[in-house]
């Protein structure tokens, strides 16, 4: 046919159906995106409701309400989860803090009335009546009392913004100057153990080793002696008391606010032996109370040596 060039007939396309064809796809493409579009709206929902909830959480604490938390329910397997976590972990801190400071602020302002009231009632005596010596011996211990309420403060401050100045320094000298302090005789220092240097913020040991004897002073009649073992890794202080030794725990001692046992000692704030587990463990170490074979206890506390 080709050969010869002739005509045999014709092919002919039909379109009818190309339009209809046409719209068919686009719709089965509009669904398709319409789908993948509330699909992909629903998981940026779900990504960002976590995200939206922290963000809030975060805004009430910075406005003060410092018992919001993040529900974790659903997100303590991603990082969001780590994160809602973390913040939740930083409100119970911040709310325990503020609660400890109004509480330590309250506290505070009572026991100044005491001394200041006692200082007021001394003056107007002395004033109508005539200084003497009593008189003199009342103002020295009322701003004794005054000197170690702002010690305790000072150090609790220091603590609580980590003001650590540690340097080099003989633990024997530390122990003999605590002990001169006491007004104690200077054979009540026992050293054990070889070496005599620590790294350690001096005003800190002081404050600490005075809280020791303050409380066997007021809790256990008086310190029998003072106790340094030198360690290679560890500093040991004990003050041995004559009281009747610890009965329970011994740990609750050391609670913030804790005046004595069963309610004795009601002087003071409560802070002493609080006080030297905080500074025992901002040097490394830590705090115990533990009776003694024969009699009173061992209330002491350590630190690294380096």
């Amino acid at each position: 046919v080709i050969a010869t060039g002739a005509r045999v007939g014709s092919v002919a396309l039909c379109f009818r159906h190309t339009a209809m064809f046409r719209w068919q796809w686009l719709l089965a493409g509009g669904l398709l995106l319409a789908a993948m579009w509330k699909i992909s709206g629903g998981v940026a929902r779900r990504l960002a409701s976590p995200l939206d909830e922290l963000a809030g959480v975060v805004r009430r604490i910075g406005k003060g309400d410092l018992k919001a938390r993040v529900e974790l329910v659903h997100l303590m397997h991603d990082e969001i989860g780590m994160v809602g976590g973390a913040v939740n972990d930083m409100a119970a801190r911040i709310e325990k803090q503020m609660a400890d400071q109004r509480e330590l602020l309250a506290t505070v302002s009572h026991e100044l009335r005491t001394p200041l009231a006692r200082l007021r009632i001394i003056s107007e005596i002395a004033r109508d009546t005539g200084a003497t010596n009593k008189t003199f011996d009342d103002l020295d211990r009322e701003i004794v009392e005054l000197d170690a309420l702002a010690g305790e403060l000072l150090a609790n401050s220091r603590l609580e913004f980590g003001q650590l100045a540690k340097r080099e320094l003989s633990v024997r000298d530390v122990g003999a100057r605590a002990v001169e302090r006491a007004g104690l005789s200077a054979t009540t220092l026992v050293m054990n153990g070889e070496g005599d240097s620590a790294q350690a913020d001096p005003t800190l040991l002081q404050r600490a080793l005075a809280n020791l004897f303050d409380n066997a002073k007021k809790h256990a009649g008086g310190a029998d002696a003072l106790e340094i073992t030198v360690a290679e890794k560890e500093v040991r202080f004990e003050v041995l008391d004559r009281g009747p030794g610890i009965s329970g725990d011994g740990d609750a001692l050391f609670t913030r606010f804790n005046r004595g046992q069963d309610g004795e000692g009601a002087d003071g704030l409560g802070l002493g032996l609080s006080l030297v587990r905080r500074i025992a463990e901002s040097h490394g170490g830590a705090a115990w109370a533990k009776s003694r074979d024969g009699g009173g206890a061992r209330v002491g506390f350590s630190i690294a040596r380096g």
